[in-house]
């Protein structure tokens, strides 16, 4: 049998969580005496991001800018660990032949990104096992592995943000040179965060002082993820998705009404978490619209909510004092599934 180097997990069900053990072996399998510094296992979270851009540039022999298409990319190491299972990689020694088997374990903290795919990134967790052999090329077997890291808003809300909060602006709306009513509006929110499977009431109050219709209301709860590269200069881009939109009809003028909109996050909606990560960055924001005939502009109202999977009261697990600035060994830890939003009522 020639020389094999083979990573095991032996606790791997299709991902793992923050808090988790990461349980496996490292099998060697020597057809000679082998001389060797050590063993090694190691896990990288990585982000990574690249896209297909244009630069501009200065063409000396043309003497003109121009502009070209460029691969602009972007690398960064979230965090890594490593342990040494065998040798301490400086000391030589020689291993026997046959079959070498190396368990090891690495604890995964709180607070850590999850993994990620698009089209324009990735956020990773790779295992990589090394057996370190001195001049000569190392025997290595790596493996990707998923990790779901559920938004948790003990880290990043406030106590505040469970405080009821009310907007308003208004407009006046011009006709040529005669300037009618104002409208404005007033939007008033029982809180400022929210999670999977949780209905807010939220009110709307719409006074219309002009002569103009309101021709529609609306709500919106829309995500904006923010990608990042840094070579070979910075740049970056956003996509934005609508979560929720809820729409009602509008108002005459020189009207008064209030408007009750139920909005519910959906359960199954996609919420990444990008703590830690310096390319990628996710935001959320409510925008409340009374819709205006083509010639004026619409009034909006934003507001920026905490949106997570674990609710910022909820008591039924650890919450970390600060995020984690590397993975280390530790003990097995049987990590709580976020609760359901029913059952905190």
């Amino acid at each position: 049998m020639p020389h094999q180097c083979k990573l095991i997990l032996d606790n791997y069900m299709g991902h793992y969580v923050p808090g988790a053990p990461i349980q496996g072996r490292v099998l060697l399998n020597l057809d000679t005496d082998t001389n060797l510094r050590g063993v090694r296992v190691e896990l990288h979270c990585k982000e990574q991001t690249s896209w297909l851009g244009t630069e501009s540039y200065y063409d000396s022999e043309a003497r003109e800018h121009k502009s070209r298409d460029t691969q602009f990319r972007g690398d960064w190491e979230v965090f890594g660990a490593n342990e040494w299972l065998y040798g301490d990689g400086h000391t030589s020694t020689t291993l026997s032949v046959g079959q070498h088997i190396y368990p090891f374990q690495l604890g995964l903290q709180q607070n850590i990104p999850g993994s990620y795919q698009c089209e324009s990134g990735s956020v990773s967790y790779k295992l990589v096992a090394t057996v370190d052999r001195p001049m000569a090329f190392d025997y290595q077997d790596e493996m990707l592995v998923m990790v779901q890291s559920p938004v948790d808003l003990r880290f990043i809300a406030r106590p505040e943000d469970m405080m009821p909060v009310t907007l308003s602006d208004e407009k006046s709306v011009c006709c040529w040179c005669c300037a009618q009513g104002p409208i404005s509006m007033d939007l008033e929110l029982p809180k400022a965060t929210l999670v999977p499977g949780e209905e807010l009431e939220i009110k709307m109050h719409l006074i219309n002082m002009s002569s103009t219709n309101v021709e529609g209301v609306s709500l919106q709860l829309t995500q904006l993820i923010t990608y990042k590269v840094t070579e070979p200069g910075r740049d970056e881009r956003q996509d934005s998705s609508k979560l929720v939109e809820l729409n009602d009809v509008g108002l005459g003028a020189h009207g008064e009404h209030t408007y009750v909109f139920r909005l519910a996050l959906p359960p199954t909606a996609v919420l990444p978490n990008f703590v830690q990560c310096r390319l990628f960055a996710v935001e959320y924001f409510y925008k409340a619209v009374a819709k205006l005939p083509s010639v004026h502009n619409n009034l909006e109202v934003r507001l920026a909510p905490k949106v997570g999977h674990i609710p910022l009261g909820w008591n039924g697990g650890p919450a970390p004092s600060a995020p984690p600035k590397e993975l280390e060994a530790a003990r097995p830890y049987e990590q709580p599934a976020p609760p359901s939003y029913d059952s905190l009522n």
